[in-house]
């Protein structure tokens, strides 16, 4: 139960810290256009934004401050933030420290692709959500018959839990409901 209860708030995390990313990826690249070092974009981006976000880039700001140089910080939060953007933004940190490109494009480019993803993400989740619920119906549907059943007929159900073929029936049919369902949330579940 602990290992779920911290996925589930790393996830959420995750999601706090990409909801905003794109927005200051944006906003550094338009202080680096501006004659800003990355440096104090960041620093300047740190103070701009709230919550994950903040921190990681704090984080990244007082590394550097200590010696350690952009890239290299900004791989440390990509090991600390797991997302394929953050380790993209981080290997352009890196590019950019060893060979001087323009960043500001990099990070422009990034976080169209950042928000492209988002829609696409968004698109799936209204198209997958008729099978969700299709599937919910079809989960519960054999419940409901058998709740309808008791209270129109109890001495029919009531064979599958006093009679030794009946609780076999009962066992086989709800482990190959349960198959039937987490197959369904397979075909479901996309990942973007």
């Amino acid at each position: 139960m602990p290992k779920f209860f911290l996925k589930w708030k790393a996830k959420r995390r995750q999601k706090k810290f990409l909801k905003e990313f794109a927005d200051a990826l944006d906003a550094m690249a338009r202080l680096l256009q501006a004659g800003m070092p990355m440096s104090e974009a960041i620093a300047m981006t740190s103070r701009e934004f709230e919550g994950p976000l903040k921190e990681e880039m704090l984080r990244i700001y007082d590394n550097q401050k200590i010696g350690v140089s952009i890239g290299e910080a900004a791989l440390m939060m990509a090991r600390r933030v797991p997302l394929p953007e953050v380790h993209m933004f981080a290997t352009a940190l890196q590019i950019q420290s060893e060979t001087g490109s323009s960043l500001s494009e990099v990070l422009y480019n990034l976080s169209n692709v950042i928000r492209s993803r988002f829609r696409l993400r968004r698109k799936v989740q209204a198209l997958s959500s008729e099978a969700k619920s299709s599937a919910a119906i079809i989960g519960c549907l054999p419940l409901l018959v058998m709740l309808a059943l008791y209270l129109a007929r109890p001495e029919y159900i009531g064979l599958l839990f006093t009679k030794p073929t009946g609780k076999i029936m009962l066992w086989g049919s709800s482990i190959w409901m349960s198959f039937g369902v987490l197959m369904m949330r397979q075909m479901i579940n996309f990942r973007i």
